[in-house]
């Protein structure tokens, strides 16, 4: 009988995959627009990855001790109490999932598909009754099509991440290096290092560029929300985790080298996209349509992982009266939480209709900032309320690693917040609301 677990690269390529979205081509422009200095641009890049890199830390512990459906809201429960853990997993449901989602199409439908199928999908798409603009039909068309495919089983859906991941992964961190082999990079010295430094942006531009940031790096955590169906997750998972948010560091890192080796700072923040744009000055047409294809691949591969692992938090909710039942219930053919599925894409449907992609980044971004920020310290939490229970996987960079990554949250957070950010304050009314509603429901059995 055929296995119905993910293996040990399926996993890894679940992190990798969902972490390598349209987040590294759209998000360089706009950290260019509040660091103009390389030296800060790619300070803040290599931060941002050793910032997810701690959080990957902490969710291998905590991953590999409770290896379950569901993600950080079983470890929030474990830790806070109900109240914490329906909060955050309401954020999650409401905003995290379903904005990251719709982000993602959104960037696809826009960017890559019509460089690769011709201007007319970018073109209005007359439905009888309505008209509906061309980036936000295909955008649909793409949640539809793969939360169809992760509807079938998540072995299936797995064997299509691995290649998803695979392959543009590998193509992509080809061409990075070979640009900046060819072209080669800024000479660097110590004037020039301190010239940069001495470049330094304010708190507030800091923290607005760090937040698109998060959102390229996010995704560190995916192979936590489907931890009961790794094969060996005392072993696999936090392999998966860590080796897979590396993976993509490095990555990132060779790739904002190599945008730097065709733009200066200022001239990427204008690109929009710079993926394709570094593609277009460097390799023509027939350039620009092979590395659009690579990352078309990567953003299929980024929303096929956010599918799988979003709809794992309303079927764990479920099963603790969270969430309505019908969220908890399985296909019987294909095992899969159904309900919780296309739930999920009906709200990122909704999210794509408001055709908002920077805010929906934004949006996305801030939300994740704090269910991060508390299912890392959960970390710090158990391990004085639960010091006996087995840990397969033990992190060994304790406390450093959960106190870097709460500090980069909390001072993202923070001035994001002091200087009247919308989407930060819209990510906390979520949290606070839940909250409330959560002391106002009957108590769950």
């Amino acid at each position: 009988m055929e296995s119905k677990h993910l293996g040990q690269w399926a996993a890894l390529s679940l992190v990798a995959g969902t972490m390598l979205g349209i987040g590294i081509f759209i998000a360089p422009p706009v950290v260019a627009k509040y660091v103009q200095s390389p030296v800060w641009f790619l300070g803040l890049w290599l931060a941002g990855g050793l910032a997810a890199l701690c959080g990957a830390l902490c969710m291998a512990e905590l991953g590999a001790m409770m290896p379950r459906a569901g993600g950080e809201y079983l470890y929030l429960r474990k830790s806070y109490g109900p109240g914490v853990a329906f909060a955050t997993g309401w954020l999650q449901l409401l905003a995290i999932f379903p904005g990251s989602l719709a982000a993602m199409a959104v960037g696809t439908a826009t960017f890559q598909l019509p460089t690769l199928f011709g201007p007319g999908l970018a073109l209005p798409v007359d439905l009888g009754l309505f008209t509906v603009e061309g980036p936000t039909f295909w955008a649909v068309m793409l949640v539809l099509a793969l939360t169809g495919l992760n509807h079938l089983g998540i072995v299936l859906s797995g064997r299509v991440q691995l290649l998803l991941t695979i392959v543009p992964l590998a193509a992509l961190l080809v061409v990075a290096l070979y640009v900046i082999g060819d072209i080669g990079v800024a000479q660097v010295s110590q004037e020039s290092i301190r010239a940069g430094l001495a470049q330094a942006p304010g708190a507030r531009d800091l923290a607005q560029a760090y937040l698109p940031i998060y959102f390229a790096y996010s995704g560190w955590n995916a192979a936590i929300y489907v931890g009961g169906e790794i094969a060996n997750p005392g072993k696999a998972l936090p392999r998966a985790v860590v080796g897979g948010t590396l993976v993509v560091l490095v990555l990132y890192v060779v790739l904002c080298s190599g945008f730097l080796s065709v733009f200066d700072t200022t001239e990427l923040a204008g690109v929009g996209e710079a993926g394709t744009a570094a593609a277009s000055q460097l390799f023509g047409g027939a350039g620009v349509v092979a590395v659009t294809l690579m990352i078309m691949l990567a953003m299929l591969g980024s929303i096929n992982g956010s599918i799988m692992t979003g709809s794992r938090i309303a079927y764990a909710m479920a099963q603790e009266g969270h969430c309505p039942p019908v969220a908890g219930r399985l296909h019987e053919r294909f095992g899969t939480p159904v309900f919780a599925l296309w739930a999920q894409t009906a709200l990122a449907i909704a999210l794509i209709a408001s055709r908002k992609f920077d805010q929906l980044m934004d949006y996305a971004s801030a939300a994740m900032l704090i269910s991060g920020s508390l299912g890392v310290a959960a970390v710090i939490v158990l391990r004085r309320k639960q010091a006996d229970m087995p840990r397969p996987y033990r992190l060994r960079f304790y406390p450093w690693a959960p106190g870097i990554y709460i500090a980069s949250s909390l001072f993202v957070l923070g001035s994001l917040g002091w200087s009247g950010d919308l989407s930060v304050w819209m990510a906390f009314g979520w949290f606070a609301l839940a909250l409330l509603v959560h002391a106002f429901l009957p108590r769950a059995r």
